[in-house]
């Protein structure tokens, strides 16, 4: 099970209030690392990468880094994390010489256990990550460690638990602090409904805009911490993880707080007005959950997001609503209670621990819903009966003439079987569990030698069997997800129209080529699985038993083709979706 620590160590900040000198010039500096391997003997985590890129998108973003001064690492060994800080620590010594006042932020999110974190199965023990943490020599540093065993860093010099960690703008400030989001004695979990850590995940929100309390824009350091505290707390309390608490050891000095991410420097912006009230979810264009948190009524929020396409939704009490808009560049949207429309339940969050590669029965994660979206699928596949082998000519001179009719040509001669079933079906999802399809399918037969004696009005060489059918269908889903992939059994109608087409040569006295075309009208009932390799493919099987009205004529020996059919399909998955 993954554990968790965040840690935010803060050491001095510079405020020239007392002197009224104008403030130096600030350099941020920042090294984001994602290490999902920790070894061997330690499960695989999923989202230890993205939460770095998470952290450091929303820094650059916002919180005053640049790209010359950003460093991310995913799953990094021993020798490349060092590297990177000795890096870090050459840009500080730089920027100090130039005379500017320097900040260095750390952040982690991996394994880790009471003693090391874990970097692809090497340590890096919390004593040496100090010393590199005081080698920085920065006005301002701040490590945030998203691992195991939380609170052991802690215990070096005696932390404790606490409700929350907060610094009043006329506290001394000076010094350093360490926060993490658990105890020693306590484990904390990633989820896949958020796709990341719920710690991670909640800080980047608050560092977004949600944990702005005085609503002047910045969101400091004590107050992202507090916000990703009391919504980790409130969403693990009833995983199966258990409740994760904080921890803190600090020794301060000095005026103010640590702004972490200003809303003035993001290019595009979300403001979500005092009447607004509820739980709200905003989803970019590529489904990822960018912020989530609780707006109360009566309160403004602004949330710092980059230009595009997004989803909001939100939950309050039994209703969910959604509104989709465009933010655009230089712009900040205010979003009104009219933009918002009903949704559908089914679709919110799924809350709690999912494990690794697990997810509840009936519940689809974000990327893979299906909702509003398109297939095209290639599908081979076999059909049942046969066209029927063999030279059967005293059959057909005993035959009436009723019979004969019924029976010539397409029952003589040597028959092969027929080729493999090909085809194309387009669909449509209209709901998560209901989709449309039209399915074009063709096979064929063929005979390659001559019946010898004269038979009725002349010899008869048949050439070729052709049978196509265009079905237009209903599909059924439901429910099933297993470890890997996502199945969705279903159940399937089709109805349409069979055509048959007979081409061959008459051979005798009045030679001459010859084409027949019949049609016959019938569908099928069908059952089988797609399997969901991700959010554009889809492979899949089917089995279905077709049932029609007769040819004018036999078609391969028979009036109709009552029976059994099996395909086997590839999809290519396209549209924006529903989610």
């Amino acid at each position: 099970m993954r554990a968790f620590i965040g840690i935010l160590v803060a050491t001095g900040l510079l405020v020239c209030l007392e002197t009224g000198v104008a403030a130096e010039p600030m350099r941020r500096f920042v090294l984001a690392a994602g290490a999902n391997d920790g070894g061997d003997d330690r499960v695989t985590l999923r989202y230890a990468a993205t939460d770095a890129e998470e952290f450091s998108e929303v820094m650059l973003q916002m919180g005053g880094a640049t790209a010359g001064n950003s460093l991310l690492l995913k799953d990094p060994d021993l020798a490349d994390f060092a590297q990177a800080v000795d890096k870090v620590t050459r840009l500080v010594k730089e920027a100090r010489g130039e005379g500017a006042r320097t900040e260095v932020w750390i952040y982690y999110s991996g394994h880790a256990d009471e003693e090391s974190l874990l970097l692809g199965g090497e340590r890096l023990g919390y004593r040496e990550l100090r010393k590199m943490m005081d080698g920085l020599e920065a006005d301002v540093r701040v490590a945030v460690l998203d691992a195991c065993a939380s609170g052991a860093i802690t215990r070096i010099k005696g932390g404790q638990r606490r409700k929350a960690f907060l610094v009043d703008a006329s506290s001394d400030t000076r010094g350093y602090a360490f926060l993490t989001s658990s105890s020693a004695e306590e484990t904390a979990q990633e989820s896949d409904r958020i796709q990341a850590s719920f710690f991670t995940h909640y800080l980047v929100s608050g560092m977004r805009g949600a944990a702005d309390v005085s609503g002047d824009g910045k969101v400091t350091l004590s107050e992202a911490y507090q916000f990703a505290l009391d919504e980790t707390l409130a969403q693990t309390i009833e995983t199966q993880g258990g409740a994760q608490h904080p921890a803190y050891q600090f020794n301060l000095s000095g005026i103010g707080d640590v702004v972490m991410t200003d809303l003035r420097q993001t290019s595009a912006g979300l403001v979500l007005i005092e009447e607004l009230e509820g739980r709200l979810f905003v989803r970019s264009d590529d489904r990822r959950l960018v912020a989530e948190l609780f707006k109360p009524k009566g309160k403004t929020v602004e949330l710092g997001l980059e230009p595009g396409d997004y989803e909001i939704y939100l939950a309050r009490k039994e209703a969910l609503l959604v509104a989709r808009e465009i933010v655009e560049r230089g712009d900040r949207l205010v979003l009104l209670a009219g933009q918002f429309q009903p949704a559908r339940r089914e679709r919110t969050a799924i809350r709690g621990l999912a494990p690794p590669g697990a997810r509840p029965p009936g519940m689809v994660a974000p990327h893979l819903r299906l909702s509003r979206r398109y297939r095209l699928e290639l599908h081979f596949g076999k059909v049942g009966p046969q066209p029927r082998r063999g030279s059967d000519i005293d059959v057909l001179r005993s035959a009436d003439a009723a019979e004969a009719s019924s029976i010539a040509p397409a029952s003589l001669g040597n028959l092969e079987p027929w080729s493999v079933l090909s085809g194309l079906t387009f669909g449509y999802w209209a709901r998560e569990n209901f989709a449309l399809t039209l399915t074009y399918s063709a096979l064929g037969s063929s005979a390659d030698n001559n019946l010898g004696p004269q038979l009725l009005d002349g010899e008869v060489e048949l050439e070729d069997v052709t049978l196509v059918s265009v079905l237009l269908g209903v599909r059924r889903y439901f429910p099933f997800a297993p470890a890997r992939g996502l199945l969705r059994p279903y159940i399937s109608a089709e109805l349409g129209t069979f055509i048959s087409s007979l081409e061959g040569r008459t051979i005798g006295e009045s030679s001459a080529k010859w084409t027949r075309t019949m049609g016959s009208f019938g569908g099928q009932l069908g059952a089988g699985v797609d399997i969901q390799m991700n959010r554009h493919f889809m492979l899949g099987a089917r089995a279905a038993y077709n049932l029609m009205t007769y040819f004018d004529e036999a078609v391969g020996g028979r009036l109709n083709y009552n029976g059994g059919e099996f395909r086997i399909g590839v999809s290519w998955l396209f549209g924006r979706g529903d989610s």
